[in-house]
């Protein structure tokens, strides 16, 4: 068995709240997706993956299979690897451990390496029958800044990585006595008004992802098309994200103390009005097939 033992990275030193749920720092996240990138690029998917049980792990870890371009929904916290104890592993050729550096230190010294770790690195190890023997030490602050796109092989190099450049949006609609509907939100920075969008994430399909983005951003739930209504596309981080737009029919809307960014403004409008409120043209055409 192959085992690639992650360090978690360094957490908000200013966090007053419970240690564990302390947050990952930003330069945390960036190199848990470095990580994530190099164990794409030669293909090291583990067969499974476990955290320790505090925030740092389990973060670390998603940032590191997202960035790999794997689902990052299948993670599983163990208490064996909280204190630092080989969890119980099912018979499979690799898995992902992640916890504090200290953590991974003392695993790392019970399977006999005396490497000193710190945090966000990866060891890669050997295992067999009970003994393990030290493949390779990844230090992330020695790995490319720039992420390869459009896949963890791709020629093209880019801020962030690749996943962040394909995204999807819903355009939540109802029918009502006076027409159809169109349910718009207002932008993180409050000077806009947009619909829900967000980052597709590895292992969902767009359409799947706009409607969680629905959820979370507007509050409402429904059903999206299969095939998207339009796209568009919008600079960001150094490159060119690309957007497809699901209309979605919205079956139920969320009490104000039941969605996630309930802080942003929800506002139903005739679809005149959303083509003349939302801050991108390419919307008018969409609204016009509703």
């Amino acid at each position: 068995m192959e085992l690639l033992l992650l360090c978690a990275g360094a957490g908000d030193k200013s966090w007053a709240g419970p240690a564990a749920d302390r947050p990952l720092r930003t330069k945390g996240k960036r190199r848990a997706q470095k990580v994530g990138a190099l164990i794409g690029q030669r293909g090291l998917r583990p067969d499974i993956t476990l955290t320790a049980l505090d925030n740092r792990s389990r973060v670390t870890a998603e940032k590191t299979l997202k960035a790999a371009g794997w689902t990052a929904r299948d993670i599983r916290g163990s208490r064996k690897l909280s204190a630092g104890l080989v969890p119980d592993l099912p018979d499979v050729n690799r898995a992902l451990l992640t916890a504090p550096s200290a953590t991974i230190q003392a695993l790392a010294d019970r399977l006999g390496s005396g490497l000193r770790t710190h945090a966000g690195a990866l060891l890669i190890m050997s295992l067999k029958a009970g003994n393990a023997d030290l493949k390779e030490y990844v230090d992330p602050r020695n790995l490319p800044d720039l992420f390869p796109w459009p896949s963890p092989n791709g020629s093209e190099l880019r801020p962030r990585p690749a996943y962040y450049y394909t995204q999807s949006a819903a355009l939540p609609y109802r029918k009502g006595e006076a027409g159809t509907e169109i349910l718009i939100v207002g932008s993180s920075s409050g000077r806009h008004w947009v619909v829900p969008k967000g980052i597709v994430e590895p292992g969902l399909g767009p359409a799947q992802s706009a409607l969680i983005e629905a959820r979370e951003e507007a509050g409402v739930e429904g059903m999206a098309g299969h095939d998207p209504l339009g796209q568009y596309t919008y600079d960001k981080w150094g490159a060119t994200c690309s957007v497809a737009v699901y209309a979605m029919e919205v079956t139920r809307v969320l009490p104000d103390n039941q969605w996630e960014e309930n802080h942003r403004d929800r506002r139903w409008v005739s679809p005149v009005e959303a083509a003349d409120l939302l801050h991108q043209p390419a919307f008018r055409g969409m609204l016009a097939q509703l």
